[in-house]
């Protein structure tokens, strides 16, 4: 295992050379700068730790603080000074010290600090590895997606927020994942929400949360996403659908990292990433006045597009024996696609994207028998997986007999059973094929009685 690479930054020689010969001996290697200005010289991702001096001469050692932890935030900094008030600790520790240790230094106490906060680095390596091997790792091999991730790698240490546009089931969650993991605050949570799966009467409590006795029903404290999120990510699934006096709020907490829970009146500060996502064009909302101006200039600064599947095909073959594979692994069998199967599924529009392509080859390998799986199984498989079979018109049915409730249920149910057997029962394709939103239609469904068939 490497040493630890330790940097002292301090105006004292003294201090300089007693601490370097204290960590020296205990086996880290060990680098030292008189003053600021070296000791931003030296700073970089190799030093594991570094002791900083309040005061270096003419330079406020608060503020180089300040620095090293917005441009190296997973450094862990020790404070050391011989002037400590409460007030002087209480700023280091809100600019993200580790530890605050007064002069004269003793050798135990400084000892412990030391190890502590490598131990605290060692930590989070592990959840970050941990955090990267249990989270799907995106396929592709296409040139369009090779961009887009090289554009998440350029964006994913910012703190700014990050607006991914794409239609349904082309992977926009697993892009931001991909922000979250690679950026400094991967050893946080990260947090998923849908506005469009979020009733209007609930948002603002789904969102910043509630104290007691905020209203009839609320017995005990709440914490809200953004709050939940706090030192990590909150990815916000299809923003576009948002209350717009609840996008009011949003922009405040994007503004100034404050948020106020519902029923409360202390201000709570939050560090916490947004992610906003959504298949339809926030900008054209916004000049019509469905979306605020002001947070998608706030969102905006960045923007990811990601591509439907129908526009990097050549993806197709790597995505499907992928999924085959993790289907297989899950079931404890042995299936393969056959290459006139990989050809089929080449040959598909899949308006569903992504996540339409893995549904097919699930059901191929739960449904076929066959150790290599044909193009005529692919076939079958996409009129197969639905379990409400297309229904035509009741023409023998008189609508006008009808009452009015009845002869529009009738009419409703023939017609989404028809868009959904047509769309391979993939409520998202379906919904955009008859212009309805997607939780509009998920919500007919279940009134019709026809919510059970698989996305």
């Amino acid at each position: 295992m490497n040493p630890s690479h330790i940097l002292i930054i301090d105006d004292e020689p003294e201090i300089l050379t007693s601490l370097a010969e204290i960590l020296e001996d205990e086996g880290y290697e060990v680098q030292t700068a008189p003053s600021a200005q070296k000791g931003r010289e030296l700073m970089s991702s190799d030093i594991t730790l570094c002791i900083l001096d309040v005061r270096l001469k003419a330079d406020d050692g608060l503020l180089l603080l300040a620095d090293f932890k917005r441009d190296f935030p997973s450094i862990p900094v020790i404070m050391i000074s011989g002037h400590g008030t409460v007030s002087l600790t209480a700023e280091a520790f809100r600019l993200g010290a580790h530890d605050f240790m007064e002069k004269p230094l003793r050798l135990i106490p400084v000892k412990v600090s030391v190890r502590n906060a490598l131990e605290s680095v060692s930590l989070k390596n592990r959840v970050v590895a941990q955090t990267k091997s249990s989270n799907p790792v995106p396929i592709y091999q296409s040139a369009s997606m090779k961009k887009l991730y090289t554009q998440v790698h350029r964006l994913a240490p910012l703190k700014d927020p990050v607006v991914i546009l794409g239609p349904s089931g082309s992977g926009k969650e697993l892009v931001a994942r991909a922000l979250h993991i690679e950026s400094a605050r991967c050893s946080g949570p990260f947090i998923t929400t849908n506005a469009a799966s979020m009733p209007i009467s609930l948002a603002e409590d789904e969102l910043f949360g509630h104290e007691k006795g905020a209203f009839t029903g609320a017995t005990g404290r709440r914490i809200g996403c953004i709050e939940s999120a706090d030192g990590g990510t909150l990815f916000f699934d299809e923003i576009g659908d948002l209350d717009p006096q609840i996008q009011a709020k949003l922009l405040r907490v994007l503004e100034n990292g404050i948020l106020t829970r519902v029923g409360g009146t202390t201000p709570i500060r939050v560090a916490t990433r947004i992610i906003a996502a959504t298949h339809k064009n926030l900008e054209d909302l916004a000049q019509k006045g469905i979306f605020r101006h002001d947070l998608w200039f706030r969102l905006s600064a960045f923007v990811i597009r990601v591509p439907a599947l129908s526009e990097h095909a050549e993806d197709i073959p790597h995505l499907a024996s992928a999924f085959c594979a993790a289907c297989c692994a899950d079931m404890h069998i042995t299936r393969t696609l056959s290459d006139d199967a990989i050809e089929a599924l080449c040959s598909l529009t899949w308006p569903g994207n992504i996540r339409e392509l893995k549904h097919t080859i699930t059901r191929a390998v739960v449904y076929s028998d066959e150790t290599i799986i044909s193009a005529k199984t692919i076939a079958e498989t996409l009129h197969k997986g639905s379990t409400i079979p297309p229904r035509e018109p009741s023409e023998h049915t008189n609508l006008f007999a009808l009452d009015f409730r009845s002869a529009r249920d009738t009419f409703e149910r023939d017609y989404l059973q028809n868009s959904l057997a047509k769309h391979n029962n993939n409520i998202t394709a379906a919904a955009a094929a008859i212009g309805m939103a997607q939780s509009n239609l998920s919500r007919k469904l279940k009134e019709l009685g026809l919510r059970d068939t698989p996305e």
